[in-house]
């Protein structure tokens, strides 16, 4: 459960950020700033040191060798500190807010969901950072509960970030999350959507096999290893179902009208670049950007059930490739 001690600060962040909200005062709004901004002070203070000081994180954790090299990990703790700094001007969100016409300049919630952005840039630079292949070698297999954890983190940000009894009631915090009963006609929609992009992920990955059959084949380990764990459908379907649910809920409901459709989208892609950048990444980013015209037009229901659906679709081909294998020996 470790992912809910390292999430609680943030969690903690958006409740006050809300609270901040709630009253409306000027006062909280310019405390709530300094102290966003003197919090990422320490951040970047914190990857300096990491990166030209580094104490003996380790040996004072009483652990093993620690995975990421300190001048790897230092340059993305820098950054994120860098940027909460950043944001947390009201000039620069003066600015931003010609880019983002949605963007409340004054608003605490606002702020800390432009920060939220560093957040998930620097845990994929931190993902990144030891190299395909170390990652690859040094990748533990994820399980259900690691799956489920991370997606409860998901939802418990989107509903806490919302203000989910802060500012907004159960119905007011569905409704600002874009959580409606679908139609059937946006359902089939839904459907031709998800069939046209496990297609396209068809083509994308037979592509990149044919161009980069060593990155591929890395890559495609690199997922086995991971999600190696999940043979069985009632797995698949409760990934899906997971990643569906608490992605589509962050992204697409609490953030997207934020930020818009095309910069959510480029936050997602980046926070899906655990295994590089490659043609999976476009993919990624493509999907995004139609998910999120289905939010825009229909509601978030929808693009979950979409998402989940590819999601488990995938699965499912996977699983089937593993039975089959064995036939085509």
């Amino acid at each position: 459960m470790a992912i809910f001690v390292v999430a609680l600060p943030l969690l903690l962040l958006m409740a006050l950020a809300n609270w901040v909200a709630a009253r409306g005062s000027a006062g909280a709004r310019t405390a709530f700033h300094l102290g966003l901004f003197l919090l990422h002070s320490l951040l970047l203070i914190g990857g300096i040191v990491w990166r030209w000081f580094p104490p003996d994180v380790a040996a004072l954790l009483g652990v093993g060798e620690l995975p990421i090299d300190p001048a790897l990990g230092g340059p993305p703790l820098i950054g994120i500190g860098l940027w909460g700094m950043v944001v947390s001007l009201r000039p620069v969100r003066l600015w931003l807010a010609r880019l983002l016409p949605a963007l409340d300049v004054e608003s605490a919630v606002h702020t800390l969901a432009l920060a939220t952005i560093g957040y998930l840039a620097g845990n994929a630079a931190l993902t990144l950072a030891p190299g395909l292949e170390l990652l690859a070698e040094s990748a533990v297999e994820a399980t259900l509960l690691d799956i489920l954890s991370q997606a409860a983190v998901f939802v418990l940000a989107a509903f806490v970030g919302v203000g989910l009894f802060l500012r907004r009631d159960g119905a007011a915090a569905a409704e600002r999350l874009g959580l409606q009963r679908p139609t059937g006609r946006q359902l089939l929609t839904g459907v031709i959507w998800m069939v046209f992009f496990v297609f396209l992920q068809g083509c994308v990955s037979v592509t990149w096999v044919l161009l980069s059959p060593d990155e591929a084949l890395q890559v495609s380990g690199l997922n086995e290893t991971l999600l190696g764990n999940f043979d069985t459908v009632g797995e698949w379907l409760l990934l899906a179902a997971a990643a569906g649910l608490s992605e589509e809920l962050l992204f697409r409901g609490a953030l997207q009208p934020i930020f818009g459709i095309v910069p959510t989208s480029l936050i997602f892609a980046v926070s899906h670049v655990q295994y590089g950048l490659s043609p999976a990444t476009l993919t990624v980013f493509m999907l995004s950007v139609v998910l999120g015209i289905i939010r825009k037009r229909s509601n978030t229901t929808v693009a979950i059930l979409v998402h989940g659906g590819y999601n488990f679709t995938l699965g499912l081909l996977s699983l089937l490739a593993v039975y089959l294998e064995p036939l085509v020996g």
